[in-house]
């Protein structure tokens, strides 16, 4: 059975286009590599082939980002939005909290079944949505920050965990620009690894 790829649909596509162009070169097949780089990490002088595959896949995705200045501008703004809410509502979020005496936490990390949450997705805070998240306070064990940080931004996401678990997500900022530095990220974090461990 074929080992599933550690990556979403978007990086597959960069990654097949990646190894469609360099693979001859390096007389390795980059998908295999970065599925499985277990199985090349013995190979004699790996750790400078992973680190030329990064240097070329660092050129192929500023290729793919030149001109696109005006995605740039766009998602910045929108960037500046999302954080800007994100603020806003975990004030809010945290003072309810504390007012209701539920303990509001910032996890590294919880383990959740998904399948089994509510996941509410709003466009932005406005008065209806303080009221729902005081409904959604009372009814909680604890509310935890699942926010995700891109750069210096915040894009809000909230667990209120109780007898039904509850996320509250504020939409977040779509853009190919996030979408190819995050498989850009995806990628060369595979490759930095396995040049670090051939190293060794």
């Amino acid at each position: 059975m074929a080992k599933e790829a550690p990556w979403d649909d978007q990086t597959e596509m960069f990654v097949s286009d990646l190894n469609e162009k360099i693979s001859k070169k390096y007389n390795i097949n980059i998908r295999s590599l970065l599925i499985s780089p277990d199985k090349y990490i013995g190979t004699k002088g790996m750790a400078g082939i992973a680190k030329q595959i990064r240097g070329e896949t660092d050129e192929y995705f500023s290729d793919l980002m030149e001109g696109m200045e005006e995605e740039k501008q766009k998602l910045q703004k929108d960037l500046d939005s999302a954080t800007s809410q994100y603020k806003q509502v975990d004030s809010i979020i945290s003072s309810k909290a504390a007012a209701s005496r539920v303990p509001y936490v910032k996890p590294l990390f919880i383990s959740r079944d998904v399948d089994t949450e509510e996941l509410v997705v709003v466009e932005q805070y406005d008065d209806t949505l303080d009221a729902f998240i005081g409904k959604l306070v009372n009814v909680s064990n604890y509310v935890a920050d699942l926010s995700t940080a891109y750069k210096e931004f915040r894009m809000g996401s909230w667990l209120f965990s109780g007898a039904k678990n509850h996320v509250l997500s504020i939409n977040p900022p779509t853009s190919p620009v996030l979408v190819m530095e995050n498989s850009k990220d995806v990628i060369e974090g595979i490759l930095d690894d396995i040049a670090s461990r051939a190293s060794e």
